[in-house]
């Protein structure tokens, strides 16, 4: 009887779509024409609302305006400095949230002292919005570039040394274990044991500080800034240009996304285990 049952509900199952099934795996190549095309996608709604008028151009301008204002803006020679400032600020305060957060992120994460004095103070100083310390960063550092380096810097660190420790204590407990019971020290067990084998999660945490810092580096120069893409996008405000506006945002989003991929690429060529 209870065959007789189940048989009907085999037959009208709907057999679900392969790719919308949990965690199922997408070829790359079919992986990169949904990203692309959805970009496309995008892009082609964009140009049909501009088109259509439905939004004025002062608050939505078309696609082909800005790619005009952008090829401007670079034929004054004014964008390719703007880039590399900005990316020498990102990479000046990735450097420093690296050189601090994982060595502090190692002693939390390995040690339980490190970890219970250091915790509630990165808890709850990760819950304070980043904007809350320009001022403070004004009046300790100034308004030069050490200020925009250090805001970048405190936007970043304190989910750097959480993901440090997390990475660390995720590390299987037989391991360490092993390496104690064959007399390796603490020392020995942390750079022989833990920090090989938490490398690739450590490595996810500056991908994930590179694009904190991104999602800062506005609000880093328009403190007193005479340089940068911020610079370029405050001025443009200035002048009431949002088609310039909006190609300083999409050139943000795209270097971005391009130092996003190159970490990930370092990422698979050095930690491949």
């Amino acid at each position: 009887m209870a065959s007789g049952v189940e048989q009907p509900l085999e037959r009208n199952k709907v057999a679900p779509v392969p790719w919308l099934r949990v965690r199922a795996e997408l070829p790359p190549r079919v992986r990169r024409w949904v990203g692309w095309g959805f970009i496309a996608l995008l892009l082609l709604a964009w140009a049909a609302v501009t088109a259509a008028k439905l939004v004025l151009p002062a608050f939505l301008p078309s696609p082909v305006s800005v790619a005009r204002a952008a090829a401007e803006v670079a034929g004054k020679g004014d964008l390719l400095p703007a880039v590399l400032i900005t990316l020498k600020r990102i990479w000046h305060a990735l450097l420093l949230v690296v050189a601090i957060g994982v060595p502090l992120g190692v002693l939390m994460g390995s040690f339980a002292l490190f970890d219970s004095l250091l915790s509630p103070v990165v808890a709850g100083v990760k819950a304070v919005p980043t904007t809350a310390f320009i001022a403070l960063v004004i009046v300790w550092f100034g308004i030069g570039e050490r200020a925009k380096v250090v805001f970048l810097f405190l936007g970043a660190i304190f989910f750097m040394l959480l993901l440090v420790r997390d990475a660390i204590l995720g590390v299987r407990e037989e391991h360490v274990r092993t390496a104690l019971d064959l007399g390796a020290g603490s020392a020995r067990t942390v750079f022989s044991v833990l920090l090989p084998a938490a490398m690739p999660q450590i490595w996810d945490g500056i991908i994930v500080c590179n694009g904190i810092m991104w999602t800062y580096v506005l609000l880093a120069e328009f403190i007193n800034a005479q340089s940068g893409l911020g610079y370029l996008i405050n001025t443009a405000s200035r002048m009431q240009r949002p088609d310039r506006v909006f190609a300083g945002i999409i050139l943000i989003a795209v270097i971005s996304v391009c130092t996003d991929w190159v970490l990930r690429r370092v990422k698979a060529r050095w930690f491949a285990y």
